[in-house]
């Protein structure tokens, strides 16, 4: 089953839960996590209410009791987490850290607590996926610099050849305006130096 199957999964069996016996009594922090592979994350329960102890229960895909704490006593933990919780807190506001998460450790948890009757808190879906997705998404890194330099110089040589295109616009519009106040006239006098009073016919001027 697929990584992107099971979150699809679990996030069904989420919306079909039903919600804590007595939600004002336990309080249970989170409702969908996701970590890799080796992450850590913390489970928080919280009661106002007097209690014996508490359970952190996995739900699905197996029933079973992650940890019992109970104040002043040494706290019992599953032998597939042995070495990978750790506890901060009082039971009446316990926070269980999960270490070096495992992919099996994928599942549904919720918070227990016990005394004359029992309560639970609402749920905390946990999806662990592959480090190795982590590690592709870093590999992938240099590609997208890459891309984004590329995209960026385009757009800067897009920008400076629009600047270039409306700079010539407006020289050759210049040009137009310049040649046009000018005199249209091809008639060049010439004037003998020689006779100052003298002066030659109208002529064109052979070199325009």
């Amino acid at each position: 089953m697929t990584q992107e199957t099971m979150l699809a999964l679990l996030l069904t069996l989420a919306r079909v839960l039903p919600g804590p016996l007595h939600a004002q009594e336990m309080q249970q922090s989170y409702q969908v996590m996701k970590a890799f592979e080796g992450d850590s994350i913390n489970i928080t329960c919280s009661t106002s209410e007097d209690l014996e102890g508490i359970y952190l229960k996995q739900m699905w895909p197996q029933d079973s009791d992650v940890i019992y704490f109970e104040d002043g006593e040494e706290p019992t933990v599953d032998k597939r987490f042995s070495g990978r919780i750790e506890f901060s807190g009082s039971q009446n506001n316990l926070t269980i850290t999960m270490r070096l998460l495992q992919l099996a450790d994928t599942g549904i948890y919720r918070c227990m607590a016990v005394r004359k009757g029992t309560s639970y808190g609402s749920y905390t879906i946990l999806v662990v996926t592959e480090k190795l997705s982590r590690e592709a998404y870093r590999s992938q890194e240099p590609l997208r610099t890459s891309i984004f330099l590329l995209a960026a110089l385009a757009v800067f040589s897009f920008l400076i050849g629009l600047v270039l295109g409306v700079l010539c616009t407006l020289r050759k519009t210049q040009i137009k305006e310049l040649c046009a106040s000018k005199d249209d006239s091809r008639c060049v006098v010439y004037e003998d130096m020689s006779y100052s009073q003298r002066k030659t016919p109208c002529t064109l001027n052979q070199y325009q």
